[in-house]
């Protein structure tokens, strides 16, 4: 075994050769014999010797001085007896001479031979000493540290199972976004069922995510309720390490990884949190994560976790996908499915909203069925809960995003579940939305607005901005919510399985004038619902039977077709505090009448009018609403409505304190009537294309505090009057690229904070009394204009913000 062991290039190979030359000479030179002998034991002695310390030196990558001396004087050897070998036996003379030199060569290995046993000594020591010093350390890590001997956490990447359809591009951008340097963490988001566990499977298995980080790819599922102390064991029992004991805290096992991590000299380490949900303990698992060096951390959740840097959604399928995943998920055992006729399977796939849970389950519930099993799955499917109401596991995944929403939270549940009250496939204006939660919740802008955002981080609702500064300065018509219609689903089946009679919101769907069953027969009435929505296709006649609903505080109609008729029984509706209705189609509904019905309303405290076309005021007999605070006409026909207009506005709507008209094209002119509500506090009007001037009277609105011209590209100038607007705090004629001067008296705005000015090229000149306002706060402009401010005024300069806006058009695929 020795001299396998020395059998490289060190020192082994002379070993070995003198020992070869003893062997031989030993049986020749019979006068040498006895100092032979002894140099051949001594010899062989050493051979095992040096064998393990050039082992352990190369291991341990020691020094090679040490046997440098003895390199040399085997080189010595090697000549010496080969010389005696040849040397005649009667020549005493030089056989005295190298019976000497043997005799020192023997001395001297002999001395090698006593230091290297030293050595041997030595390191053993040395190595006792070692291994003392680390049972110390450990006993005294002991009370703080565990060696673990089980798996408590799987930290194994999981197989992939089945077809990964449609991955391929989300995973290069993934790569290309945690790839970068900067890059720590990196979220990815998407509410139930999408995918996000598929999609990291699939990036872990990725070739150029391997090569990167070799076999240090670690894939541990969270959940909803995370153990530190659990995830660190098994992360450093893969790694063969210490894990932190029960004893200590999180912040000392945090610590403890971060070092093992900072001392690490292998390649860098890919941590997968996979189903991490929101929660305390979640957000500190994810700051100490994103603290860790030498790692790339990937994210999948529901939330969005915006403190942790900008998430990676991930998008739906394409339709061709949608299909393909339904297929492949249909093909069990790989056996070849039987699918009927193509139009089928299409309308079962668009039915499943391409929703991979929802195709998977669907897909194989149907696998080896027949075709009238796949005909009536297509027909129920267009019921729209079918497959909530059928499938418990899709309902299941879904409904458990709402369960992790805590009980100090409920609002949100509740807001999640009002956005049910809208069809499918439609924006739903954030200005609406607040005008549900004011009266249902009595919350402001600000509360509603937060539970939105809560809702979006949660990946229970989308938001698209038509512009980037869009959500600024309680500006909100540009700004839009939209659902995944899954999740409309979820919160209509949850809403449907109360009794009729005993919901506190209702939802009516009606196909043509086909009620339902318990509406058209007056069964379960009254109802008790405070919210009321009623969806109508373009078929509908508005005939309407009776109901019975005293307790409804928003109505919400949602008309499909070109005339309409509010029903009669809106009338009783005492308790009514917002009317809503909004048309889903892209061409205005006529309203045919209303009126008579809003006389009625006495409690009425918000309208919102959308696409729909408004009947004139004119020879109506109607009654003050005394109690209305807010009227919003949204992409409406207005002009008949105040042309010619033969009542007095202010008498009617004497307590209104908000008039918003946004994107109605037919809005030429402000009416006069409406510049006597000397009670109003708010007037936007915005993207009225064909608005070109405001009257004089504007300045008779006393107790006027936000005016808001946005993107009224055909106004021209203000009315000089506007100075007379003494409690006016927010001017917005941004995007009014027609304007070309401000009024000269505009300095006796003494209240204005915020004045915006952005996009507005042709203003060339400022009047000087700008420099009156003394409560100006903010100024938002052009770097020209506000060249011309530092001429003005200097102070007013420095309040300058520019905006480097961005249009967004997503929302016109939404």
């Amino acid at each position: 075994m020795a001299g396998a062991l020395i059998g490289g290039a060190g020192l082994g190979v002379p070993f070995n050769e003198l020992a070869t030359i003893l062997k031989k000479f030993g049986e020749r030179a019979m006068n040498f014999d006895p100092v032979l002998k002894e140099i051949q034991s001594k010899v062989n002695t050493i051979i095992p010797l040096v064998a393990e310390i050039e082992e352990l030196n190369e291991a341990l990558e020691y020094p090679k001085e040490e046997l440098e001396n003895l390199k040399k004087t085997l080189e010595v050897a090697k000549k010496l007896i080969p010389r005696c070998v040849g040397l005649w036996k009667y020549n005493y003379i030089r056989k005295s001479d190298y019976t000497k030199k043997l005799r020192e060569l023997n001395s001297e290995i002999g001395s090698f031979r006593d230091i290297l046993l030293i050595q041997t000594a030595r390191d053993g020591k040395k190595t006792m000493k070692l291994a003392s010093e680390i049972k110390d350390v450990v006993h005294r890590i002991d009370s703080k540290c565990e060696i673990i001997n089980t798996v408590d956490l799987s930290v194994a990447v999981p197989g992939i199972e089945g077809e990964c359809v449609g991955l391929e591009k989300p995973v290069e951008r993934l790569k290309t976004k945690l790839f970068k340097d900067g890059v720590r963490l990196l979220v990815v988001t998407a509410h139930g069922g999408c995918g996000k566990t598929t999609l990291a499977v699939r990036f872990c298995h990725d070739k150029q995510v391997k090569n990167k980080f070799q076999k240090n790819i670690l894939f541990l599922t969270v959940s909803s309720k995370p153990d530190p102390k659990l995830i660190l064991k098994s992360i450093i029992q893969s790694l063969g390490r210490f894990v932190v004991s029960d004893s200590v805290n999180d912040d000392e096992a945090f610590r403890h990884l971060e070092q093992l991590m900072g001392q690490s000299s292998q390649n860098p380490v890919l941590f997968v949190l996979d189903d991490v949900w929101e929660g305390p303990e979640s957000n500190k698992l994810l700051e100490k994560f994103s603290r860790m060096p030498n790692c790339k951390i990937l994210v999948t959740s529901r939330n969005k976790f915006p403190a942790f840097g900008e998430p990676y959604a991930l998008e739906p399928l394409s339709h061709e996908d949608a299909r393909e995943l339904f297929r492949c998920a249909a093909s069990l055992d790989n056996r070849t499915p039987q699918f009927p006729d193509e139009q089928i399977v299409e309308e079962i796939v668009k039915g499943c909203k391409k929703f991979p849970l929802a195709l998977k389950v669907i897909a194989r519930s149907l696998s080896g069925r027949t075709a009238s099993i796949w005909k009536s799955t297509e027909r129920n499917i267009s019921r729209g809960d079918f497959i909530l109401g059928s499938e418990e596991t899709l309902l299941e995944c879904l409904k458990s995003s709402l369960d992790a929403v805590s009980d100090d939270k409920m609002i949100l549940k509740e807001c999640f579940m009002d956005l049910g009250s809208f069809p499918e496939d439609q924006r739903i204006r954030v200005a609406t939305f607040i005008d549900i939660c004011a009266v249902l919740y009595e919350q402001d802008e600000c509360e509603t607005l937060s539970n939105l955002d809560e809702l979006f981080t949660r990946n229970l609702v989308n938001t698209v901005y038509l512009r980037n500064e869009a959500h600024e300065d309680n500006y909100y018509s540009e700004s839009y919510i939209t659902q995944h219609d899954m999740l409309r689903q979820l919160a209509v089946h949850l809403t449907n399985e109360q009794r009729i009679d005993q919901r506190t919101r209702l939802f009516v769907d009606i196909s043509r004038n086909e009620f339902p069953e318990w509406w058209s027969k007056k069964e379960m009435q009254p109802v008790k619902a405070r919210l009321l929505s009623i969806t109508t296709d373009e078929m509908f006649s508005s005939c309407w039977p009776d109901m019975e609903a005293p307790e409804v505080e928003v109505l919400i109609l949602n008309p499909g077709s070109k005339t309409y008729e509010l029903p009669e029984f809106v009338k009783r509706m005492n308790r009514l505090k917002a009317l809503i209705v909004r048309n889903y189609r892209s061409f205005p509904t006529e309203l045919t009448s209303g009126y008579q019905v809003m006389n009625c309303l006495s409690g009425l405290e918000r309208i919102s009018l959308e696409r729909i076309s408004i009947p004139s005021f004119s020879n109506h007999n109607l009654k003050p609403l005394l109690h209305l605070k807010k009227i919003s006409f949204f992409m409406c026909k207005v002009d008949r409505a105040f042309t010619n207009c033969s009542i007095q506005i202010s008498r009617v709507l004497p307590n209104l304190h908000e008039i918003s008209i946004d994107f109605c094209n037919d809005f030429v002119a402000l009416p006069i009537g409406l510049c006597e509500i000397v009670n109003l506090e708010k007037l936007s009007i915005t993207n009225c294309h064909e608005l070109s001037s405001l009257p004089e009277e504007l300045g008779k609105l006393i107790n006027l505090k936000t005016l808001r011209l946005r993107s009224c590209i055909h106004l021209e100038q203000l009315p000089e009057s506007i100075s007379r607007l003494h409690e006016l705090v927010d001017l917005d004629i941004s995007h009014c690229v027609g304007l070309t001067k401000l009024p000269d008296k505009i300095g006796n705005l003494q209240k204005l904070e915020k004045l915006n000015m952005w996009s507005c090229p042709i203003i060339r000149k400022l009047p000087a009394s700008l420099r009156n306002l003394k409560n100006l706060r903010s100024v938002v402009c052009e770097e020209e204009i506000a060249k011309w401010l530092d001429i003005v005024s200097p102070r007013l300069r420095n309040l300058v913000t520019e905006h480097k806006e961005e249009v967004n058009l997503d929302w016109l695929l939404a």
